[in-house]
């Protein structure tokens, strides 16, 4: 039986050796991270073609209760934003929904605003940037609802926008409550990292 030398990436001092992100493809490069304020969207702006991207938000809730978080891209400069009634096709564990303005990233479970709710969640988006394919998307983590019974529950889907076949350049979060009008409450964190795909 062989030995797996876990040290073997260490240098002569102990530390990690620096790798060349520029270079090294399949390993997650850190992009940047905020602290969530209470503001109706959060947008990651400026996709870059030729990578995998995964977002994180973490102890996150809605200001207004019983909200569902849903996530649209952007095409574009600009982006814009797409919003058509037929743009996204989406399933989580009860539901699938094969043409929808957004992608509902907490399928049909709300999210609740009490004091203490602390929802998180991953969603990696593949290839984005590319051209003659639909942009794909899955999803897991936990949504909080304190004051519902069970007050936790498991958030895992996927998904796609099929509205083209054209670049994504952005995403956007928002609340089914009132898209871009009703705000997550100022607490938590949202981070992004990138992978290059060759």
């Amino acid at each position: 039986m062989g030995t797996l030398n876990v040290d073997a990436i260490n240098d002569a001092a102990g530390s990690i050796t620096a790798l060349d992100v520029t270079k090294e493809i399949g390993i997650w490069q850190f992009v940047s991270t905020a602290a969530i304020t209470a503001v109706g969207n959060l947008s990651i702006t400026g996709l870059a073609a030729g990578y995998d991207y995964l977002v994180q938000l973490e102890a996150f809730a809605p200001t207004t209760d019983l909200g569902i978080l849903f996530a649209r891209v952007g095409t574009g400069a600009g982006p814009t934003y797409q919003s058509g009634g037929s743009d996204y096709r989406w399933i989580d564990s009860a539901v699938i929904d094969n043409a929808d303005s957004e992608l509902a990233i907490f399928g049909t479970q709300t999210a609740g605003n009490d004091s203490g709710n602390l929802c998180q969640v991953e969603v990696l988006l593949v290839n984005p940037g590319g051209t003659g394919e639909n942009m794909m998307a899955r999803w897991m983590g936990t949504m909080d609802n304190q004051a519902a019974t069970p007050n936790q529950a498991r958030v895992i889907g996927g998904g796609a926008y099929i509205g083209a076949t054209t670049a994504v350049t952005a995403i956007q979060f928002g609340w089914s409550t009132n898209y871009g009008t009703n705000t997550f409450k100022a607490q938590g964190d949202i981070t992004v990292w990138r992978r290059r795909r060759s």
